[in-house]
């Protein structure tokens, strides 16, 4: 199963932060402020705890979403492709 992380965090710091737990637990960057991964149910659970603890007590958010290799492979991308400091491709 593949993991999202998407969020919406206006301070630079915590944006930081949450951007370098989603890759310690093996996440890639597709967007700006959004991290993409295959990782176990187990990982997802600490990832989640993590990302709870960083933002607790904010008006930030941060999305996460399980999806099926079945919908992943349904992907569209438009325009251009994200080009970030990653250049792995997950698929």
């Amino acid at each position: 199963m593949f993991t999202l992380v998407i969020y919406d965090i206006t301070e630079n710091e915590l944006r930081l932060k949450v951007a370098q737990a989603c890759k310690r637990y093996g996440l890639i960057r597709i967007q700006k402020s959004a991290f993409l991964g295959r990782i176990s149910s187990a990982l997802r659970k600490e990832l989640i705890a993590s990302l709870k603890r960083l933002i607790e007590g904010t008006e930030n958010n941060i999305q996460v979403y399980v999806i099926c290799e079945a919908d992943i492979s349904l992907k569209i991308e438009l325009g251009k492709p994200y080009k970030g400091e990653e250049s792995e491709m997950l698929i």
